[in-house]
């Protein structure tokens, strides 16, 4: 697997910033491509002071990556839900995709449950899940 590093950095008028540190050959280094291409999929907001679901995501993705209280397994399936988010973000308003992003939103609880130390992913979805389960409309 290539080894990959950097920096993201993430801010908004949701939930201040975010940096994820080195994220070097893991398994959700790779995950985290994919949601990344995912995201980039989806169109940019088009308010400059309220953030779109491509924002929303992107955020989500970081603090899922930037946490270290997370395992390996657990950012690995919580990026997937991301990228489930991202994928139903596609087409929103079709029964399929909401159920898709019901189940993704239902499965970041559940990890957000299981890891309670994980601070950073926890104050962002508290604020963030919301925010993007609202654009499905649920």
């Amino acid at each position: 697997m290539e080894e990959q590093q950097g920096k993201i950095q993430v801010g908004g008028s949701v939930g201040g910033s975010v940096t994820a540190g080195d994220v070097a050959g893991s398994s959700s280094s790779h995950v985290g491509g994919n949601v990344s291409f995912a995201i980039n999929e989806l169109p940019s907001s088009s308010e400059a002071d309220k953030p779109g679901i491509k924002e929303l995501l992107t955020q989500l993705q970081a603090a899922i990556e930037a946490d270290p209280n997370l395992s390996e397994v657990d950012k690995e399936d919580a990026l997937k839900q991301v990228k489930e988010l991202a994928e139903a973000a596609q087409n929103p308003n079709d029964a399929e995709m909401k159920n898709k992003a019901k189940t993704a939103d239902r499965m970041l609880g559940r990890i957000m449950k299981s890891v309670p130390q994980a601070t950073k992913f926890l104050e962002f979805c508290n604020n963030l899940l919301p925010l993007i389960t609202k654009i499905f409309g649920f």
